[in-house]
Order: structure tokens, then sequence, then C-alpha cells
């Protein structure tokens, strides 16, 4: 009887073999990845912490880290720490967008008694520092108080020009104010002159907003009489150091307000003659005529007036009155050239 026989093949049984190596390998190599992953996490998160870097995440596969990260900055210190670990073969971070700014900055500057407020969002910590230096730069230190927020989803438009409109409107501006929102720039309050306001249109202007005009000029006539008196010595048409000061007062404003006649007033107390007092009060018309002539004032605006002893302020009952009576008056009369 004939007897069937197999023979065994030699390569199958090689490739059973490796089959069975790789598969006890593979079902050791899991744990010990497992245990070097969770290794180098471990040890990555540690060096992070103290770094500071608590907020950033960490995992592994493999030798290869994977970072989450809330900014840049952030990320590069941490990749710069977790790559220098040993075992660490690479490492990524990632970080979320940076938010698109998609709206204009809205910012408030209230001015007023030679201090400001700040307040309103800007895009980046740079231009806060910016605006709040120009206003410290104006105002002084004690002066600012900085309400500003850093919002990165506002643009920085328009925003370069504020510190030079600062510098514009000056420390001696009050209940001024100046608002930047929706791409628009409010200029609304009083200005001591026509120049002044000229200079801040002019910086507002530079911008690049669009413009809304709400500031008013205080009259001249009430900034000359908000001055001290001009005074003069007893039977004199010289100045009391007083006097003086009121006049170079009185030149800036004329000065500022370059459209401005005004009508020289000069009186006396009711000691001596009608008619020499009457002299004396022109003579110190004339004085303070000359005396804002060197000041920067026009001969054309000017025009002179005596009224002697016929136009006293007060009773000319005592000396002190007297001496408030010895005055020159400076009245708006009109505008140059008309």
């Amino acid at each position: 009887m004939k007897q069937n026989t197999r023979r065994f093949n030699p390569l199958v049984g090689l490739v059973v073999a490796i089959v069975g190596l790789i598969a006890i390998l593979g079902a050791q190599h899991i744990p010990n990845r497992h245990r070097m992953e969770s290794d180098l996490t471990q040890r990555s998160e540690r060096a992070l912490r103290s770094a500071g870097l608590d907020q950033v995440e960490v995992t592994f596969t493999g030798r290869d880290g994977r970072l989450s990260a809330d900014s840049a900055a952030e990320a590069e210190r941490a990749l710069g720490i977790v790559r220098a670990l040993d075992g660490v073969r690479a490492a990524q971070a990632q970080v979320p967008p940076v938010p698109v700014p998609v709206a204009p900055p809205s910012v408030l500057l209230a001015l007023a008694k030679g201090r400001v407020a700040l307040s309103g969002r800007v895009p980046t910590e740079q231009s806060r520092a910016g605006l709040v230096g120009a206003a410290v730069a104006v105002f002084g230190a004690d002066a600012v108080h900085d309400a500003l927020a850093v919002d990165g989803t506002v643009t920085d438009a328009a925003l370069s020009g504020l510190p030079g409109l600062l510098r514009a409107f000056g420390k001696d501006v009050n209940d001024t104010s100046v608002e930047l929102g929706g791409g628009t720039l409010v200029l609304a309050g009083l200005l001591p002159s026509e120049a002044s306001k000229a200079t801040v249109l002019a910086a507002a202007l530079d911008t690049g907003a669009v413009l809304v005009d709400r500031l008013r000029v205080a009259g001249v006539q009430q900034q000359l009489t908000s001055l001290p008196p001009v005074t003069f010595a007893f039977d004199s048409h010289t100045l009391t150091p007083a006097g003086r000061a009121s006049l170079v007062a009185a030149g800036r404003i004329l000065v500022a307000n370059p459209s401005a006649r005004i009508r020289v007033e000069g009186h006396t107390d009711s000691v001596g003659s009608a008619g020499f007092n009457l002299g004396l009060s022109r003579d110190r018309a004339r004085t303070v005529h000359d005396f804002l002539l060197t000041q920067g004032v026009t001969a054309d605006r000017m025009r002179i007036e005596g009224y002697g002893e016929s136009r006293p302020k007060l009773s000319n009952a005592s000396a002190a009155n007297r001496s408030v009576n010895r005055r020159v008056e400076l009245a708006v009369s009109g505008e140059a050239g008309r």
C-alpha cells in the first residue's frame, strides 16, 4: 500500500516564526511606549510649571511632543524648554488664531482744569502706552487718569494722531472733550482763542478721521474783562506792576484773536480839575496803547478814548476806591478791517 506523505516546507515555518516574534515584540513595545510617553509628558509639565508656563498643555506621541499655548510668545518659550529635555525628538506648538480687528477704536479724552481722563478701547498695549505717555507729557503724571482697555478686536485707525491733538489743546483748556468712535472724531468744548481753535482743528484733520467740530471760542470781551484791572499810580500815567502784568495777558488774548478791534478807554479818579483829569485819562490810554504795541497788537486794531473822571467804577469817597478808578479798560468794538 502506497503511503501519502507531506514534506514540511521550511519557508512556511520561517514565516510563522517571524510573525510570532513580531507579535511578541509588539506586545512588549506597547506598554514600553506608553511608559515613555507618560514619562516625557510628566517631565515636560514639571519643567513648564517651573518656568511659570503651567497653562501650556503638552502631549506626546512616541518621542514627538505637541504643545498648546495661548500666544506665540508663550509657545516659543515652551518649545525651547520641552525640546531641551532628554528623550524628546521633536516638538511643535499650536496657538489660537489672532483675532482680526473688525471695529474702529473707541476713545474718550476728557480735559478739565489741567487734568485729562482717558477711557475706551485700543488694540494693543503699545497704543495704550503711547497715548498715556503723550497725556503725561502735556499734563504731568499726576494729572492723568488712565482707564483705557486693550482690545485686540479693534483697529488702530486714527489713534496715531491723538497724541498730536493733545499737544494742540495744551493743559490750559477746560471742559473740553475728544471722542473717537466709529471712524468719527468729535471735538467739543470751549477754547480760549481763534488761534488755539485753528491749531486744534489742524491737528484733528491729521488723524484722518471724519471730523465733527463742536468747539466754541470764548468771547474776547469776556476774556479781557476777566483779567485783573489795568491800574496806575496816583496823578500819573505810569502803570502799576499789576497793571503791566494784566496787559501782558491782554496782549496774548488779542494776538490769539487777530480779528478783534478794541477801544482803549482811559479813566481817572475825581482828584484834580475835570480838564486835567480828561488829559490824564487820554495819557493813560496812550500808555496802554503803546504797551500793547510791544506785545504784538497792531495799531490799526486800537482806538484811544479818554473819559477823565466822568465814569468812575466805584465811589470816589475813599482812597481805595479812587485807586480802582485810576484805570484803563479794553472794550471790544468789532473786527479789524470793518
